[in-house]
């Protein structure tokens, strides 16, 4: 493509008309020429773009990611959702070869999606446009159920990719799954992604959290029972979830806290796909899928005689780690964007994030994760005094945090780093100790084992 081709007063004409914005780069991501709505859109003059990597330009905050190097990478056609000045846009990069000379090019389309998805006051016409857009973004149909519950795996880091991939090579296979990662990180939400990808997807999928039925309750309700089993129960018995699920995927959330006396009937479950009913001698089988996830680590569970081995080794065949949202924090403007986009439709507002406030949220450690990041976008979206949201919405939790974080002196003051880390672990466990009443909650609050809080008060003679 000669220099002459994009000095021609009729290519600027025609590629200026448009709206959507186009960006031209070389086999080396050096761009080459945009037309004035890429302009716009970058809020950058053609002199500032033209001549430059797009990776530099990534790095200026122009837009992100570069839709540019992912195609020079993967060779191929690709669309994603992009962000460029608080704004989102649906970026679809082709990969051109032009074999007369031998060279080869990035032709980049970039639709601006902020204004279409903001104009619609439905909740429901939102749910589809952004449903639309994430599925070019993923390049693949999702199923009916997925638009209606707006269950979308949203990210942009290499292990968010990771993780859909290894979904995607192991949903078809009926492997036992075993979810692990922190309370919020969106455990349920790959347990549903992987039935949906499933050859069960159109058979039930079926969700019960063992840590938030009373144990005297929890065998009932995951098994069933007979006709006057017990006393009141039923006149006509109880079909429990576990036949419900029958053909689908049963999804055991917690399964940490499910009680040791249960532990062996679920061990059964899991080994023979068969189940006795309370007050049945009649044995049921049943054709499911078992996922289970947890926040706790089981091993050390297991080491302490909490959870049974055998039924540990049984869930364990593949294990997927879902990191901390602090882990992977180039999917938290992607997820803060997903979210404003919903609760702006919801509650029909027309707000807009400020820079520092996007700032302070990319800053932020979440230790409640996306279940964190989706209520307080609701909130900041309800409460906000304007809407233009800036960083005096948040709270002071928030604010105190992410200052004192910038403010972290990175000097060791001579002590080696395990020196170090172990009188930062000494005043957290001094902290837990004063604030909690008991062990048991200050372990909780450590995200810890309680007998792991233990050791630690004997390891610096705090159990006084």
């Amino acid at each position: 493509m000669s220099k002459k081709f994009f000095e021609d007063k009729h290519f600027h004409q025609m590629f200026n008309y448009l709206k959507d914005g186009i960006f031209i780069a070389d086999h080396n991501g050096v761009a080459l020429w945009i037309n004035d709505t890429s302009s716009k859109q970058m809020g950058a003059p053609r002199s500032k773009v033209i001549g430059r990597s797009v990776t530099d330009l990534e790095k200026d905050g122009l837009f992100t990611p570069s839709i540019t190097n992912i195609v020079l990478k993967k060779k191929e056609t690709v669309t994603k959702v992009q962000t460029s000045k608080g704004r989102q846009y649906l970026a679809t990069g082709y990969f051109v070869e032009i074999k007369e000379d031998n060279t080869q090019y990035v032709l980049v389309n970039v639709k601006d999606i902020t204004d279409t998805v903001r104009s619609s006051l439905q909740l429901e016409k939102a749910e589809i446009l952004l449903q639309k857009y994430w599925d070019e973004l993923q390049e693949m149909k999702l199923k009916e159920s997925e638009k209606k519950n707006n269950q979308i795996i949203i990210g942009n880091s290499k292990r968010h990719e990771e993780i859909l991939d290894l979904i995607g090579r192991i949903a078809s296979l009926d492997v036992t799954i075993l979810l692990t990662g922190e309370t919020g990180v969106g455990k349920s939400m790959i347990a549903s992604k992987i039935h949906r990808k499933s050859n069960r997807s159109d058979k039930p999928f079926i969700q019960i959290n063992c840590g938030a039925i009373p144990e005297t309750l929890l065998e009932s309700e995951l098994f069933g029972y007979k006709k006057g089993a017990f006393t009141g129960a039923n006149n006509s018995g109880k079909i429990g979830l576990v036949e419900k699920a029958n053909g689908g995927t049963l999804f055991l959330d917690e399964i940490g806290e499910l009680p040791l006396t249960l532990q062996p009937k679920l061990l059964q479950l899991v080994q023979e796909k068969s189940f006795f009913p309370i007050g049945s001698t009649e044995l049921k089988q049943v054709d499911i899928r078992i996922i289970t996830a947890t926040h706790q680590n089981l091993l050390e569970m297991v080491q302490e005689k909490r959870f049974r081995e055998d039924l540990y080794y049984r869930l364990n065949v593949v294990s997927i780690q879902i990191p901390a949202l602090r882990e992977r924090k180039d999917d938290i403007i992607p997820l803060v964007f997903h979210y404003l986009e919903r609760f702006k439709t919801k509650y029909r507002k027309s707000s807009v994030l400020g820079k520092e406030l996007i700032d302070y949220l990319q800053n932020y450690s979440w230790p409640g994760n996306i279940r964190e990041l989706e209520n307080m976008i609701e909130r900041l979206v309800v409460t906000a005094k304007s809407n233009i949201i800036d960083k005096s919405d948040l709270s002071e939790k928030v604010l105190r945090e992410v200052q004192n974080e910038s403010e972290f002196p990175l000097d060791l003051n001579g002590q080696s780093l395990p020196d170090f880390i172990e009188e930062i672990e000494k005043k957290l466990i001094i902290e837990a100790k004063k604030e909690h009443t008991s062990t048991r909650k200050a372990a909780k609050a450590l995200g810890i084992t309680q007998s792991s809080f233990i050791r630690r008060l004997q390891k610096y003679n705090l159990l006084a």
